[in-house]
């Protein structure tokens, strides 16, 4: 199994797209996810935590538990699993291309190669997490990566990049478009516009809180999506048929006002960013419950 992960990993180290959700945004989702599971299936609750503790990174999870105990120790295990992708980043355990999957739109998209190499590698990872065979710190790296992959494969500007006459290598998915932030006035660029909608602050209260106002606002028996249980099989079709869509015709849409440089970006229309957050609100409790879906039938007992 360790030279399986080691000759697919190697095939997929190559320069990656921009950043994904943020860090507060993964956690709100893996909340979503671990929340689902402790009312469905609690009894897998006791051995996710003692694959957690298996995790050969310990640091970033020593933080993270602080000093909590039981069902919280594994909860915030758990949520630090679903960003500890994005804790690594420019380390030697980085996976660049692992973030997206980018499908070029625009009026030069014709001939571009899909960048990233996100579907491969959530197949690779969740083989890994669901083998029994495999050692429990290898399931628990693989966990990570299905948390976060799967989380970013719902965010629409993960499955798309622009080119145009203005970015004749793409705009590296929204990373070279440059609006002013509604929220601070300061100058961002549009994938970090999208990444920032969710939620922006990393405690563990304000994600736990947006976590129970995203579930309310969006309960599992509303969202179409998410009525058959998720499968793995199914990931492909959560970045072709629903994010590229999206941004396709809203990220990159009509309404979008955007500048090519720093000094030239302009402010969000009002209009676009209702968009944005309503778009990504959803998408999160989406990814969610289907990550509870994956997370639960890969440790279920036979």
């Amino acid at each position: 199994m360790r030279a399986q992960l080691i000759a697919v990993a190697a095939l997929l180290i190559t320069a990656g797209p921009a950043s994904a959700w943020t860090r507060p945004a993964h956690m709100v989702t893996a909340a979503i996810a671990f929340d689902q599971m402790e009312r469905e299936a609690p009894e897998l609750i006791g051995p996710l935590g003692e694959l957690l503790d298996a995790h050969p990174d310990r640091g970033p999870f020593e933080v993270a538990i602080d000093r909590a105990e039981g069902r919280e120790r594994v909860r915030r295990m758990f949520l630090e699993c679903a960003r500890w992708p994005d804790d690594i980043r420019r380390t030697a355990q980085d996976r660049p291309a692992w973030h997206a999957s980018l499908t070029p739109q625009g009026p030069d998209a014709g001939g571009q190669p899909v960048h990233g190499a996100a579907t491969e590698a959530f197949a690779l990872n969740y083989r890994v997490l669901a083998d029994p065979a495999a050692t429990p710190a290898e399931r628990a790296q693989a966990l990570c990566w299905v948390l976060h992959i799967g989380g970013d494969a719902h965010q629409p500007l993960h499955a798309a990049q622009w080119f145009s006459e203005a970015f004749p290598e793409g705009d590296r998915s929204g990373g070279f478009q440059y609006v002013r932030d509604p929220l601070t006035g300061r100058v961002t660029n549009l994938h970090w516009l999208w990444d920032d909608a969710v939620h922006r602050q990393g405690d563990i209260e304000s994600v736990n809180a947006r976590a129970v106002e995203l579930a309310q606002i969006y309960p599992r028996a509303q969202l179409a999506e998410t009525v058959a249980p998720a499968a793995a099989r199914d990931f492909p079709a959560w970045l072709s048929n629903e994010s590229l869509p999206i941004a396709r015709n809203v990220a990159y849409g009509p309404a979008l006002r955007a500048g090519s440089t720093l000094s030239d970006a302009p402010r969000v229309p009002e209009a676009y960013w209702v968009q944005v957050r309503e778009i990504s609100a959803r998408r999160v409790a989406v990814a969610g419950y289907r990550l509870g879906d994956l997370v639960r039938a890969a440790l279920a007992p036979e």
